[in-house]
């Protein structure tokens, strides 16, 4: 019988990813009397979620490859389709925070920041569209109707993803850096723009060695396997 941690491993992101979107509401909101502020907010905040758990659902496979003595890898990896998910729910999110705030304001402001702009635009709705995709297919149900090799090439879409999501952050996202939406008016967070950048650099190094197929294990673990 699987231990509980294992079995609600899965539910228990679940709920933390609701935890985590009502805290980012209250968070905006607090103090907070201009609802367009408010709005600002909550879309960057939820589009940084959105992002930190892709690059997360992405990071635990290739991890606990390279670092197989990890605690509790086998919940880790079961869990991994429910961070998926979550960026999704997120990313969704982000998305209705900035069209309400767009539409409430002036629809125009859709493309006269610029070409840049635009064409971060486009890569956050390809980018919404592939997560879309990948979350309606995240069901065992899914494997069996489409087949493991067609569902294998879908979700291996992920990785083009990651970039394609970046691109927008850097083109479009408040906290990169080389545009700003009209109604931003905070300056861009370098130590969001640092963080994940190097959360991708980790992430490429360690899909690398599993392609290698090495892993690292220490000497103390490996001393302690051979005792038992």
């Amino acid at each position: 019988m699987k231990a509980w941690y294992f079995r609600f491993a899965r539910p228990m992101v679940y709920a933390g990813a609701g935890i985590a979107i009502v805290g980012v509401i209250v968070a905006s909101a607090w103090g907070q009397a201009d609802f367009g502020r408010v709005l600002v907010d909550t879309r960057e905040l939820f589009g940084l979620w959105a992002l930190g758990l892709l690059v997360a659902s992405m990071l635990l496979g290739p991890l606990t490859s390279v670092f197989p003595w990890i605690p509790l890898k086998s919940p880790l990896m079961y869990a991994r389709r429910a961070i998926g998910v979550s960026a999704l729910v997120f990313a969704l999110l982000h998305v209705v925070a900035y069209l309400w705030s767009v539409l409430r304001r002036d629809w125009h402001e859709l493309y006269t920041p610029g070409a840049l702009w635009v064409a971060g635009l486009i890569l956050g709705i390809l980018a919404s569209l592939d997560m879309l995709a990948l979350g309606v297919t995240s069901r065992d149900s899914s494997v069996r109707k489409m087949g493991g090799r067609r569902w294998k090439r879908l979700h291996r879409t992920i990785y083009p993803l990651l970039a394609i999501v970046l691109l927008h952050a850097l083109f479009v996202g408040a906290d990169f850096g080389i545009n700003r939406a009209p109604d931003v008016r905070g300056e861009a967070d370098a130590g969001a723009l640092v963080t994940f950048a190097s959360l991708t650099a980790a992430w490429v190094v360690l899909f690398l060695l599993r392609r290698r197929k090495l892993h690292w294990i220490p000497r103390l673990f490996v001393a302690h396997n051979a005792k038992g």
